[in-house]
C-alpha cells in the first residue's frame, strides 16, 4: 500500500513533465477513439447500405446457387421456411425473391435485364426498395402485370411511367416465357448508377411468367443488428438443418465488398502502429527522465534495505497511475468528439453515390470498441515501455547511485 501512495505522489512532484506526458497519452487515446469511431461509423453506414438496400444480412439459397445461379435451383415451400426463420432470435423480417434474366422490349429499343420477383408486403419491411421509388408507385399487393424499373432503364429503353415493356425469357418448364408489363414506378434519380439492368415485378407475376407453381430462388433476412450476422447464421443452420439449403451471411454474398473492406481495415493497422510508437517513445522518455532524476533516491532506498522488486513495482505503479488518469481524460474527449461527428458529421463537398445510395456526409459512431480499445492500447504501451527503465532502477548499485550528481 505504501508503494501505491509513493507512486501516486510522485506524479505531482514534477507537475509540468507529468502534465505534458499525460496530455500526450490523453491526446493519443482521444485520437484513437475518434479513429475507431470514424471507421465504425463509415463502414457501419456502408454495411447498412449494402444489406438494407437489397442484399439483407443473411440469404438462403439452394446449394451452389451463388456460384452457379440457375432458374431451376428453387427453394421449395418458402413460406414454411420463412416461418421457421422468424422463430430464430434477432430476425426482424424476411422476403422471398425470384430471379431470371430476360430480354426487355419497349418500342424499338431492347436490352438484356435482370428480372426480380418480390413480395411487395414483405420486401417493404425487409429492404429499402419501396422508399427508393422516386417516381410513381411501388408494386401493389395484388398480382398485376406491374413493373418497377431503374432510372437507367428509362434512358436505355426510352420509356416512362405508364409505358409498356415486353419481357421474353425461358420458363422453368422449358417453354418460352413472355408477357407485357406496365411501368408503375421508377427507382433512383437521373444520373444514378444503381442497377441499370434490374427491374422488379410481383413474385406471383414472376411465377406465372416463368411457369412456376411455387418456390423462390432466394430468401433475404434482416436482423436487428448486423454485428450478430455470423451468430444468427449458425442459429439458422441449426434451425433449418437442411443440407440442401445454404445459409450465407452478407460477408459471403457480397464477398468482393467484404474483401475490400478487410484490406482497408488491415491498412488502418499501420496507422495505429505509428500512433502507438509515437506514444511509446514519449512515455519511455518520461520514465527515463524519472530514472535519471531519482537515481540518488533509488540508491538510498536500496541502501536502507528496499528490495529491487519493490523499486521495480514503484516505477510501474507511477506509470500506470499516470496512464489511467490520461485514459480517463482521453476517453471522455474521444466520446465527445465521436458524439459531435455522429450528430453533425463532415459534409462532403459533392455527394458520393454508391450502389444507388447517396452519401452526403461522413459520420462517426460511439461503440464499445472506440472506448475500450484505445484505453487498452495506451495502458499496455505505457506499462510495457516502462519495464526496461524499471529493471535498470531495480539493478542500481547503492554506492554508485548516491555518488551520482
Amino acid at each position: 500500500m505504501i508503494l501505491l501512495k509513493i507512486a501516486f505522489r510522485n506524479i505531482f512532484r514534477h507537475k509540468r513533465r507529468s502534465f505534458l506526458t499525460g496530455m500526450m497519452m490523453a491526446g493519443g487515446c482521444a485520437l484513437f477513439g475518434l479513429f475507431f469511431g470514424m471507421v465504425d461509423g463509415t463502414y457501419g453506414n456502408l454495411i447498412e447500405m449494402i444489406t438494407k438496400n437489397h442484399t439483407g444480412h443473411i440469404q438462403l439459397h439452394m446449394n451452389d446457387y451463388l456460384d452457379k445461379p440457375s432458374i431451376y435451383k428453387t427453394i421449395k415451400a418458402p413460406e414454411a421456411i420463412g416461418a421457421r426463420v422468424e422463430s430464430v432470435s434477432h430476425v426482424q423480417s424476411w422476403a422471398p425473391r425470384i430471379y431470371t434474366p430476360a430480354l426487355a422490349f419497349a418500342g424499338k429499343k431492347t436490352t438484356g435485364i435482370k428480372v426480380v420477383g418480390i413480395d411487395p408486403a414483405r420486401e417493404s419491411h425487409t429492404t429499402r426498395i419501396k422508399s427508393r421509388v422516386s417516381k410513381g408507385e411501388f408494386i401493389s399487393s395484388s398480382e398485376q402485370n406491374e413493373i418497377i424499373i431503374t432510372h437507367g432503364l428509362t434512358r436505355v429503353l426510352k420509356v416512362d411511367l405508364g409505358g409498356e415493356i415486353a419481357l421474353i425469357s425461358q420458363g422453368i418448364d422449358g417453354s418460352i416465357a413472355n408477357n407485357l408489363f406496365t411501368v408503375t414506378g421508377i427507382i433512383g434519380n437521373e444520373g444514378s448508377s444503381f442497377g441499370e439492368s434490374i427491374c422488379y415485378i410481383h413474385i406471383d407475376a414472376a411465377r406465372e411468367f416463368m411457369s412456376m407453381e411455387s418456390g423462390a430462388h432466394e430468401i433475404a433476412i434482416i436482423l436487428d443488428d448486423h454485428s450478430r450476422t455470423k451468430m444468427v447464421t449458425k442459429l439458422l443452420k441449426d434451425e433449418l438443418n437442411n443440407p440442401e439449403i445454404s445459409v450465407e451471411p452478407w460477408q459471403v454474398v457480397e464477398a468482393a465488398f467484404y474483401r475490400a473492406m478487410q484490406a482497408d481495415l488491415k491498412g488502418n493497422r499501420y496507422s495505429i502502429g505509428v500512433f502507438t510508437i509515437i506514444i511509446a517513445v514519449g512515455v519511455l522518455n518520461t520514465v527515463l527522465m524519472v530514472l535519471l532524476e531519482s537515481t540518488r533516491e533509488f540508491g538510498v532506498l536500496k541502501a536502507l534495505g528496499t528490495r529491487p522488486f519493490h523499486i521495480f513495482k514503484l516505477i510501474l505503479y507511477e506509470t500506470a497511475f499516470l496512464a489511467i488518469i490520461s485514459i480517463v481524460v482521453g476517453t471522455i474527449a474521444g466520446v465527445a468528439a465521436n458524439w459531435w461527428f455522429l450528430v453533425h458529421g463532415i459534409t462532403y463537398p459533392t455527394p458520393i453515390e454508391y450502389g444507388g445510395y447517396v452519401f452526403t456526409k461522413l459520420t462517426s459512431k460511439i461503440t464499445a470498441r472506440s472506448m475500450t480499445t484505445p484505453a487498452l492500447i495506451i495502458f499496455s504501451t505505457a506499462v510495457m515501455v516502462s519495464i526496461w527503465p524499471a529493471v535498470r532502477a531495480a539493478r542500481i548499485i547503492p554506492v554508485k547511485a548516491m555518488r551520482s550528481g
